[in-house]
């Protein structure tokens, strides 16, 4: 029955609606009490093989297990092998050939399986045996082919077996042509074949040419010599010149390639493409609602420190990074904000691995793991892990009678679960109140570790357990009794190749349920040390100098302990873990508000008075190393030659490519589908790991100070070649609706596109300090208001200059003498005849005549206006009559009679005649006016430029149209003018 049968059917007969999980654990739950659990099925193995070989009469089967040092009475199935009797007899009528290959198991159980087949005269498949075995290994391959021999092939000579070329095959196939007479089970006389199925599927893959491949069958199926010889000359021609047409065909990229490889990024893209479209970032570009923000699977509480555990942990090196952990009574825990980790999530590129912001690329590095975690770096790197065999019953066996009331172990096919192992806290003992044990302390202690490692360390996406690798570390620290016992790691390397891998991964999922694995823990200390954003306060102050916790300087205070130790509080207007606005803070925050460098001494002495942990600098030899990090079978590559600003040095234009890559191939590995063993998995990264003994030594040399003019140059080459924004520069909320006349141009639009760039970027400021003081108090320091206001108003002066097109060269200096009779009020009859055209000089920075909007500026010689240019008027349409008065506003910061819209709004009553004016209306307006101007009009300016023969842009001509008739607006009048009579001339 199906789980949605199970839900229909409760709730017909219970009228109860059952979620699809409850019901799906309800058939589990029933299926193993009818049948019992997956790990009940390997005590039924041996049963069920003696029912076959009893109903079978002639069946072999054979079974090897392995009895646990620690524990007599448990014994771990190892290896299985059956043939059928009736498989048994047909083969004695088969042909003298066998294939054998091996394949993994899918599904809870672990493991492989090898088969061997035969064919028969009809040339049918005939299964002959079948074997489950750890893994595909010499020692497993030799026991399958001694089973063989000893009850399928048995005395029949010259058996030829086909095979691949897996090394262990062709191992024990070597050890069993070798072996004497004597020896167990000896096989001299076989014959071994390379199988053509896999040699074909090599070929392809290698050519991918179907007529090579036709003539490949063809040799495989000849029995003629001369014909083989023939067919193989042929392929032997046809293939060399196959590999020289696609030599050829590289040789065009070969330059491409190699610079791919060695990551020689000059003048390229940063970005690839095939990774940038499943990329985060580009999903936010396109849709910045798209996106959510990803899960940490970090703990809900943590675990308090017994003093007997400190002497272990500080042997280990990790007692630093426990102390950042640490549960204590007065400090809350500390909370991941998911949505300020995923923001750098978002901008980590995998093509350089470093993120990608607007004032150039950061990452964590090995100094910030140093300073911030303190865990050692100097060490053997964390290689390939295993979990070790029947680690369940061993575990279920040490921990049994620890704690009363504590049942057996709870796990699964990953490793232990969680709840579990929080049973085993010291709390749980009633520590402090009640002594614990010596024994009870020492499995505390495992428990811990599993806990530190799974989920603070080496985070993952399994939410309820721990993985099973960690165990055989857990156990080394917990039983050791001394130093020398405790094999020291490089932690702090493991920890960056796991993060590395984590946001490698993390950067191309799009799914809410997907998690951030790594440790999640040192990307938001790094984050808080280095941006404003989403930062809480710490109370406090520094730290305090006498709270050293020994004198060894070990058991100190890291650049992390302030952030996780003190009390933190947000402004009552700061964001958390918000999302959305963290992501548009990130694209507006200036370099000047990322602290570079916050590791320097001066930091330091103000922070931490009595200094740091000795572990935060012990290993400083390995902050530049070129050598590859690796975690598990992770093997990650540092780009320190690109951040070279976070270490205080010179950033070149160009940084310089690795030396020694690493392949794509190597940075892809995963457990997914690859059943390799820790001694496999050791010798495809043996390079990698025998490499980091001498990391200290080959490192990035350079010691040249920072320089701010070469960084600018860097930085002009990089943002052209990258992705700086991953939202929109505003919200469209904020911008106001358009309407149909945005599209048609009123008056003159020259110099309308360096108008427009100007009031983007003054658009672009406002927004950046909202958002600026909506982060709370970090960002709300004096010095960075008066800064925003300067350079608000410095963008306005720039806009209005774009409108009006005035310049401070513009103005007519008159001496005292010199200075023209002030206008009188009185209306003026208009004055017929072309318009004057003054003209400027462009402004310093004219958009070009060939682009889209420009307005074809053109250098003319500037001609100074005249006092009957000033009678006449310069701001006026053609046909009007000048008002000086009504062109300056009182404290004169702009003339309101430059353009055709200013003019007609606000002195619409003096454009029409005397004759159609109210004389009570008209004395208001005045007296009015003349209360208002009581300074004299500044000096002239020059119009606004006009020319109906601009290069590269057609302007369209002035409206000409009559002035509007009717009252103006008053401010002693409220409500609209009276309708305008009709009739068309002036005087009417």
């Amino acid at each position: 029955m199906g789980v949605k049968a199970i839900q229909r059917r409760v709730h017909l007969q219970y009228n109860y609606e059952i979620k699809y999980g409850k019901a799906w654990r309800a058939k589990q739950t029933a299926l193993e009490n009818r049948f019992g659990t997956f790990f009940d099925a390997y005590d039924g193995v041996v049963r069920l093989l003696q029912t076959l070989k009893d109903r079978n009469p002639g069946t072999h089967v054979d079974i090897q297990d392995f009895v646990i040092p620690e524990f007599p009475n448990v014994r771990v199935l190892h290896r299985v092998f059956f043939a059928f009797s009736i498989c048994i007899e047909a083969f004695m009528h088969c042909r003298p050939v066998m294939c054998v290959d091996g394949t993994f198991l899918t599904g809870r159980y672990k493991g492989q399986i090898l088969t061997a087949i035969g064919v028969d005269g009809n040339n049918r498949i005939v299964p002959l045996a079948f074997a489950f075995v750890e893994s595909e290994n010499t020692a497993s391959w030799l026991w399958f082919f001694r089973q063989l021999k000893k009850s399928i092939v048995k005395d029949r000579p010259n058996v030829c077996v086909l095979h691949d070329r897996h090394a262990g095959i062709l191992a024990a196939i070597k050890t069993l042509k070798e072996a004497g007479p004597d020896e167990e089970t000896p096989w001299q006389d076989m014959q071994s074949r390379w199988c053509m199925r896999h040699l074909g599927a090599n070929f392809f893959s290698q050519f991918r040419n179907k007529g090579l491949m036709n003539l490949f069958k063809k040799l495989c199926k000849q029995n003629q010599e001369c014909k083989y010889t023939f067919l193989r000359g042929k392929l032997d021609e046809f293939t060399k010149d196959h590999v020289r047409q696609r030599l050829a065909a590289r040789a065009a990229l070969a330059a491409a390639h190699a610079a791919a490889v060695a990551q020689d990024m000059a003048g390229r893209p940063l970005l690839d493409p095939g990774i940038d479209q499943k990329h985060r970032a580009s999903h936010l570009e396109a849709d910045p609602q798209s996106m959510d923000p990803l899960q940490t699977r970090t703990p809900k509480k943590n675990w308090m420190i017994h003093p007997q555990w400190e002497d272990r942990l500080k042997w280990a090196g990790l007692l630093p990074f426990a102390r950042l952990v640490e549960a204590r009574d007065n400090i809350s825990r500390l909370n991941y904000d998911a949505a300020l980790i995923t923001c750098l999530v978002d901008r980590w590129r995998p093509e350089t691995h470093t993120f990608h912001f607007r004032w150039g690329e950061m990452a964590p590095t090995l100094e910030d793991v140093s300073m911030l975690l303190g865990l050692p770096l100097a060490g053997e790197p964390i290689g390939p892990l295993e979990e070790p065999v029947g680690w369940m019953h061993s575990m279920d066996a040490r921990f049994l009678g620890v704690r009363e009331g504590v049942g057996p172990i709870s796990f699964d096919a990953h490793g232990p679960r969680q709840a579990w192992l929080h049973e085993f806290q010291i709390e749980q003992f009633g520590y402090p109140d009640v002594p614990m044990t010596a024994v009870q302390i020492t499995r505390s202690l495992e428990a811990y570790l599993m806990w530190l490692l799974g989920k603070t360390m080496f985070t993952d996406n399994h939410g309820n357990t721990i993985s099973a690798r960690y165990i055989p570390i857990a156990q080394e620290i917990a039983d050791a009794t001394e130093a020398e016992h405790i094999t020291q790691r490089s932690w702090g390397s493991a920890v960056l190749a796991a993060t590395y891998r984590g946001m490698c991964k993390g950067c191309q999922l799009t799914s809410h349920g997907f998690g951030i694995v790594g440790c999640p823990l040192l990307l938001q200390l790094w984050s808080w040390t280095r941006f404003p954003i989403g930062r809480p306060e710490i109370g406090g102050g520094s730290w305090p100098p006498d709270e050293l916790y020994d004198a060894d300087r070990i058991d100190m205070p890291t650049f992390g302990s302030i952030w996780t130790s003190r009390k933190r509080h947000f402004g009552h207007n700061q964001l958390r873990n918000c999302y959305p606005a963290f992501t548009e803070q990130f694209d507006l925050l200036l370099e000047s508000d990322v602290s570079w460098e916050p590791y320097s001494e001066d930091h330091r002495d103000e922070a931490y008075p009595g200094g740091i942990s000795l572990m935060c600098t012990r290993d400083w030899a390995y902050w530049m190393t070129k050598a590859k990090i690796i975690f598990d079978i992770f093997v990650e590559e540092m780009s320190q030659q690109r951040v070279m600003r976070q270490f205080g040095m010179r950033q070149l234009i160009e940084p310089p490519p690795h030396t020694v890559p690493l392949p794509p191939r190597v940075h892809a590995y995963n457990r997914k589908g690859a059943n390799k063993t820790a001694v496999g998995w050791v010798q495809l990264l043996g390079p990698y790991l025998g490499a980091w003994d001498n990391a200290p030594d080959v490192s990035w040399a350079t010691r040249e100070p920072f320089d701010l003019q070469e960084f600018q140059q860097y930085l002009r080459a990089y943002m052209p070649r990258t992705r700086l924004r991953l939202s929109q520069a505003c919200d469209p909320v904020e911008m106001a609706p358009s309407t149909q006349w945005d599209t048609y141009p009123r008056h003159s639009t020259s110099g309308t596109r360096h108008h427009a760039v100007l009031t983007a970027e003054l658009q672009d400021e406002a927004a950046q300090y909202e958002r600026s003081l909506s982060v709370g108090p970090l960002l709300g320091r004096y010095e960075h208001h008066v800064s925003f206001a300067q350079r608000f108003q410095e963008k306005l002066r720039r806009i209005y200059a774009s409108i009006t097109c005035t310049r401070s060269s513009d103005v007519v200096e008159y001496r005292a003498a010199q200075r023209p009779p002030r206008p009188s009020l009185q209306m003026h009859q208009p004055r017929h005849g072309p318009r004057p055209r003054m003209e400027v000089p462009p402004s310093p920075r004219p958009p070009s005549p060939n682009q889209a909007g420009g307005s074809g500026w053109q250098n003319q010689q500037q001609q100074e206006p005249t006092y009957e240019y000033w009678q006449r008027g310069g701001f006026g349409m053609e046909q009007q009559t000048p008002m000086p008065n009504l062109g300056w506003r009182p404290r004169m910061d702009q003339p309101q009679g430059d353009t055709h819209m200013s003019s007609m709004s606000g002195s619409r009553s003096f454009w029409s005649s005397a004759h159609d004016q109210e004389e009570q209306t008209q004395q208001m307006y005045q007296d009015w006016m003349s209360s208002q101007h009581q300074t004299p009009p500044p000096d002239p300016t020059q119009p606004t430029q006009y020319s109906q023969h601009e290069q590269g842009y057609m302007l369209p001509p002035r409206q000409r149209q009559p002035p509007i008739r009717g009252y103006s607006p008053s401010p002693f009048q409220a409500g609209p003018p009276p309708p305008r009579r009709r009739g068309r001339g002036r005087g009417q």
